[in-house]
């Protein structure tokens, strides 16, 4: 159905389409700031060394991350060096959790499509993500090491309802979106989002929004996770951790594991300190900041 002329029209249809006018100058306004960056960037001139030089130590790559990151925060994603440890700190700190006051109900209806969304995954991503891991908790956990014992993180488990996924939160048969899972930096600006729906906050929603910030980092940033079921996750994926990228998602019958090993060595999670005391003590004492 087309868009009808907003100005003899509705108020409603008159906002729709000054968002798609907003839409359109922010998208004009980032590609000649991006132009702009790539012409500096061009620009700058490698340094000269003399013949002989031969670095005494590793050379660290000018690496940058993807442009949309760059807009949403250029202090936490403007950098050009990456590769600091976890042990001492990270190099990009991000939060998620799940909002089950913002939904959407089904009698509503979609509006018409006018615009493709920078800020939500698409469902299908998603979707992807959680069929992938429901094929990989069929196989046999991995052995690992445990940072906390498993006894401690039931506990942890069992005492939040952010960790159980099946545990109905909204009524189902009024809305299709019962909430929104979001990802944010350490300035508390949002990054990306998920539509949640299901009945319960699954794993698949934190899952597909750090995916999709490691496609758009350096392959040596390392990153912070701030979530109040981490430690569960954290299990979760020490359990089974090869994953192939969610944009290529193919079956292979020798892995089925939820992020690779090249991911999970450079993520860490942690719990905030408002969520921390409602863990276990010995949870507390790995995964308290």
């Amino acid at each position: 159905e087309f868009i009808q002329e907003p100005f003899r029209r509705s108020l409603g249809q008159a906002i729709l389409w000054f968002d798609v006018l907003q839409v359109e100058l922010e998208s004009q306004l980032e590609r000649a700031v991006q132009a702009s960056r790539d012409l500096v960037e061009a620009s700058r001139e490698p340094p000269e060394h003399p013949a002989p030089f031969i670095p005494t130590v590793d050379v660290i790559p000018r690496e940058r991350c993807a442009a949309i990151l760059l807009q949403r925060c250029p202090a936490c994603f403007g950098g050009v060096v990456f590769g600091r440890k976890l042990e001492e700190g990270g190099d990009i700190h991000v939060a998620t959790d799940g909002n089950f006051h913002h939904r959407h109900r089904r009698s509503a209806g979609d509006s018409p499509h006018f615009y493709d969304p920078s800020y939500f995954l698409p469902k299908a991503q998603v979707d992807a993500i959680g069929r992938h891991i429901d094929r990989t908790r069929k196989s046999a956990p991995k052995p690992h090491a445990p940072l906390v014992p498993h006894e401690a993180i039931d506990l942890c488990e069992n005492s939040y309802e952010a960790a159980d996924g099946k545990k109905q939160k909204a009524a189902m048969d009024s809305f299709d979106d019962t909430g929104v899972m979001a990802l944010i930096c350490r300035h508390d600006i949002p990054l990306f989002f998920a539509n949640i729906d299901t009945p319960g906050e699954q794993q698949k929603y934190a899952v597909a929004l750090i995916d999709h910030l490691f496609a758009l980092i350096p392959g040596g940033a390392t990153v912070v996770t701030l979530y109040d079921v981490g430690c569960v996750l954290a299990r979760s994926l020490s359990q089974v951790s090869h994953f192939c990228n969610s944009s290529n998602l193919i079956a292979d019958p020798f892995k089925y594991d939820i992020l690779a090993e090249t991911v999970t060595k450079r993520l860490r999670f942690a719990t905030t300190a408002m969520h921390a005391y409602g863990h276990e003590w010995s949870c507390q004492l790995i995964y308290n900041p």
